[in-house]
């Protein structure tokens, strides 16, 4: 008679995010409010096509603290590289878009997705 092997696939660790393929979460502060540079040239535009370049965004989030604070959700773990789109951001400079907001001292921090329990 023939013999059944059976072999446990590992688990995932407890801590990781996954929702069928990684992901990647991070907030821009503007420093200034951005809400008025929302048309197709505006600085929100010219800072989406800056995470584009490089990641596919998943979630735009809403601009938040009084307009200078937004949170982006990107495919992969490590598509966006947070100096480097902060570096980007900062050079668009202090009349960015068609509306000329001051981002020249916008800052990209990582954030990890919990759930408050």
């Amino acid at each position: 008679m023939a013999s059944l092997t059976r072999v446990h696939p590992t688990t995932a660790p407890i801590n990781v995010e996954t929702i069928g393929q990684p992901l990647q979460i991070f907030t821009i502060d503007y420093i200034n409010a951005v809400n008025a540079g929302n048309g197709p040239e505006g600085v929100q535009a010219l800072v989406q096509n800056a995470i584009m370049a490089t990641a596919t965004i998943v979630v735009n989030g809403p601009l938040g603290n009084s307009n200078t604070e937004q949170t982006f959700v990107t495919e992969g773990s490590d598509s966006i590289v947070v100096g480097t789109l902060q570096t980007a951001i900062r050079a668009l400079g202090t009349t960015a878009g068609d509306t000329s907001v001051d981002v020249s001292t916008a800052t990209v921090t990582a954030k990890t997705f919990t759930v408050a329990v």
